[in-house]
């Protein structure tokens, strides 16, 4: 009788793990460099995102360590700074003229900005074109404005089509720079196309950019916020992995019951698997 429940046990687990549903299987994560929570937060952190949605906090920060680009009197965070400095004396060499137009802008200077665009061309126009104070790029001193010299497409579409905008997009990643603002995405970063502003996010990041298929900064900011959740989520899965073995290994002890009886009817091929085990 006991070898008859032991059996019967036995193959009532096989046949519920046959029967199970699997579990989905999580996707690959992201082959993205690794990061921190404050990292995407912080606004001292060279990833920091910053838009009209995402304001700076504080709203009038000032980066801690400024220094001029390339003698021209306008000032970057140290990285941000070598890495234009880098593009322009490459652009130059292969024979574009691209000179910088802005770079790092003040809480104050934003504000005075933003209220001049407001005043010509009103409070919506504005905004598409400018960023209200403390959710400007330049605030980050990581941002800046390139141009082309004795071009009319200054600050303009155009200057994407023009041979330094285009030398500019295709390179802006070898220096860890990105083109902050692309063609045709308005409703993911707020503002119009500008081919001439661009991001420091350091090289490896502007790499990973690049190759993750991310159309937007917005983008690539939510993959790195999936690559933080998913050691979490692996960890939860092999505990739930875990407790399942747990309780596999739990059926097939014991003494058979009624009920067990009454999934065995049911299993194929249907047929009755308490035959020759009811007690007398």
């Amino acid at each position: 009788m006991r070898l008859a429940s032991a059996l019967t046990s036995s193959v009532l687990s096989a046949a519920l793990l046959l029967c199970a549903v699997p579990a989905a299987l999580a996707a690959p994560a992201e082959d993205l460099p690794a990061v921190e929570s404050s990292q995407l937060s912080d606004a001292s952190s060279m990833l920091a995102l910053i838009n009209p949605t995402t304001k700076l906090s504080p709203e009038d920060y000032t980066p801690a360590n400024l220094v001029s680009v390339g003698g021209t009197g306008l000032t970057l965070r140290p990285e941000a700074a070598e890495a234009v400095e880098d593009l322009i004396a490459d652009a130059r060499a292969a024979g574009h003229s691209i000179k910088l137009l802005s770079a790092y802008r003040s809480y104050q200077r934003q504000a005075s900005l933003f209220s001049q665009y407001q005043a010509k061309y009103g409070t919506a126009y504005a905004e598409r074109i400018s960023a209200r104070p403390g959710t400007s790029e330049h605030q980050l001193g990581l941002a800046a404005d390139l141009g082309y010299a004795n071009s009319r497409a200054e600050l303009k579409e155009e200057f994407g089509q023009t041979p330094a905008g285009i030398w500019i997009a295709e390179h802006a990643e070898d220096y860890g720079l990105i083109i902050r603002y692309p063609q045709g995405k308005e409703e993911i970063t707020g503002y119009k196309y500008e081919p001439w502003h661009v991001r420091y996010i350091g090289k490896d990041h502007a790499k990973a950019l690049a190759e993750s298929g991310a159309q937007t900064y917005e983008d690539y900011i939510q993959m790195l916020r999936k690559s933080l959740e998913a050691p979490k989520e692996e960890a939860d899965s092999k505990k739930a992995d875990k407790e399942s073995d747990k309780d596999a290994q739990k059926v097939g002890h014991g003494v058979m019951k009624e009920d067990d009886l009454l999934v065995l009817r049911f299993l194929p091929p249907y047929r009755d698997w308490g035959f020759g085990f009811t007690e007398k």
